[in-house]
């Protein structure tokens, strides 16, 4: 009989030590995983408890309203909505103040309806929290959420139908809600409903010729408030967009366009000159990089206007809605903004 190998053996027990320090390794990063979630979980039921005190406790609310606030409350857990949303839905008693029940009911039913659809309802969440830190009056709340809603059920609807048209969807259900939420967006920035079908129609032409996708088309649509805000006339802003779309750029191509057209807003008559030598480039099909260069030599733009913090591309930095997005309550196209009276123009 062969006698073990002491190295065969060394290697052996050098293994099991390894596998076992692995597993105890990973068995303590388990536990601390769950002691850090634990913390979360026990915040969002101590919230969740809290205000179903305050719905139980509020001398304000009769048994019906009382029965739909929970009703409502746990519609909004089902949903996933995360505490933030949720304290914003029912600030009943707390820092906030006692509020109305019918209007709050009411802006309740309005987020839970478009969850209820599947519908994103980060844009309206946004609106009604930033309502409420500026302490906006119900009856303004009230027009902006309507029109809020309506952006994102129209929208949707145009992605649909482009999807139908041959138009490649985001592939995920985050993406879609994305997506979505930034076409809402471009129609509270100005984007009218004729406008989003002019630029679903070019997205399927696009989608027939070879090929387009959901991004392209919502780049397509910013680009179209951006040229608008820019100084551009609306019809013509989106005219160029969708001129831009057809002519095969890429969902960055136009973002890129857009911030072009913003970076030249404060030159005056010199700016009017960009505008329409970039009108005739896009009905070129010129690239980016020779379109670069003329704004470049042109004066229009610079280096640091192409470069953002961190040495990347001046779109990288420009946040959510790019330059020019109001993500106050004031609304474009005619809409009811909380800023003030019933409309706010072009923007972007």
């Amino acid at each position: 009989m062969r006698k073990p190998n002491q190295n065969t053996h060394r290697l052996g027990l050098h293994f099991l030590l390894a596998v076992t320090l692995m597993t105890m390794g990973l068995f303590a990063g388990l536990v601390q995983a769950q002691e850090n979630a634990l913390p979360t979980d026990r915040n969002q039921a101590q919230i969740q408890q809290q205000i179903r005190e305050n719905i139980n406790n509020d001398p304000g609310l009769d048994r019906p309203q009382r029965e739909r606030m929970m009703s409502n409350l746990e519609g909004c857990v089902q949903h996933g909505m995360n505490m933030e949303q949720v304290q914003a839905l029912f600030p009943i008693g707390g820092e906030h103040g006692t509020g109305h029940a019918e209007q709050m009911l009411a802006m309740q039913d309005r987020v839970l309806g478009l969850a209820d659809m599947d519908l994103p309802v980060g844009p309206m969440m946004g609106k009604i929290m930033e309502g409420r830190m500026k302490h906006v009056p119900s009856d303004r709340m009230e027009r902006v959420l309507e029109q809020t809603g309506d952006n994102i059920r129209f929208s949707r609807r145009m992605m649909v139908d482009a999807i139908e048209g041959g138009v490649q969807g985001p592939g995920t259900h985050e993406g879609m809600h994305a997506a979505n939420s930034e076409l809402a967006h471009c129609m509270w920035d100005g984007l009218r409903e004729q406008d989003m079908e002019r630029l679903r129609e070019q997205a399927m032409h696009r989608a027939r010729d070879g090929g387009c996708s959901m991004d392209e088309f919502v780049a397509a649509s910013q680009a179209a408030t951006r040229f608008s805000h820019g100084g551009m006339n609306h019809d013509q802003a989106v005219s160029m967009a969708g001129e831009a779309m057809h002519n095969g750029y890429s969902a960055d191509d136009m973002r890129t366009m857009g911030y072009m057209m913003m970076s030249g807003t404060e030159m005056g008559d010199h700016h009017t000159e960009m505008m329409d030598h970039m009108e005739g480039w896009i009905s070129e099909g010129m690239s980016m990089d020779e379109m670069t260069q003329h704004m470049m030599e042109g004066g229009w733009m610079g280096p640091a206007d192409m470069m953002g913090a961190g040495g990347h591309n001046g779109m990288d930095n420009m946040g959510w809605g790019g330059p020019g997005h109001d993500d106050g309550m004031h609304g474009g196209g005619g809409h009811g903004g909380m800023g003030g009276g019933d409309g706010g123009g072009d923007h972007r």
